[in-house]
């Protein structure tokens, strides 16, 4: 089903579509807000009202280009409007809030020791990049947005993006000898 059509049914108030398109993003969300450094539940807390005034404003949703960039921008948002509200989150630890993300690599691909080796590799390699490099080229190539949408969340332009992305990845291929695309979904998966 196309997203195009399933946004047009969900607009229209189909709930068999909204059920699907909650399914479809529910894991790419959680793991950008835990990316972002948020605790489980404020992550889910944060998802579900997206969804929810994403359902109750659903007529809104006709103007949408890029519904994937629309969730994560609006993901984003309302997790920052949570930590303001929260008092015990200080206001300086979201301004410099680290995009971090866990190392994973598959059990049945690597022996225990060599994928431990390898983890911290790509974990050291990607510790070098700045926080914005790590969440632009996060979102760039595992969720595959637009360089104008990455620089909306991030609040900086998209030429800014573009020397990010750049950047990281040129530093990446500088110190390692490791396929770039390997590296990253070793990182982000």
């Amino acid at each position: 089903m196309s997203q195009e059509f399933l946004l047009e049914q969900i607009i229209n108030g189909s709930a068999a579509a909204y059920t699907c398109f909650y399914n479809t993003y529910i894991n790419e969300l959680y793991s950008y807000g835990i990316s972002l450094g948020y605790p489980n539940d404020i992550c889910m807390d944060a998802i579900h009202d997206v969804f929810c005034r994403l359902y109750t404003n659903r007529k809104e949703l006709k103007g949408v280009k890029n519904i994937k960039y629309y969730l994560f921008r609006s993901l984003k948002n309302r997790l920052l409007d949570i930590s303001r509200r929260d008092t015990r989150i200080i206001f300086g630890e979201i301004k410099d809030h680290s995009f971090s993300v866990e190392v994973s690599v598959l059990d049945t691909l690597i022996e225990e020791e060599e994928r431990e080796s390898l983890r911290n590799r790509v974990e050291s390699l990607m510790n070098s990049l700045t926080s914005n490099q790590r969440e632009a080229i996060y979102l760039r190539y595992m969720q595959e947005m637009e360089y104008d949408e990455i620089a909306q969340i991030l609040n900086i332009n998209a030429e800014s993006v573009r020397k990010l992305v750049y950047r990281g990845i040129d530093k990446l291929k500088k110190q390692s000898n490791l396929d770039i695309m390997l590296l990253l979904v070793l990182y982000f998966r």
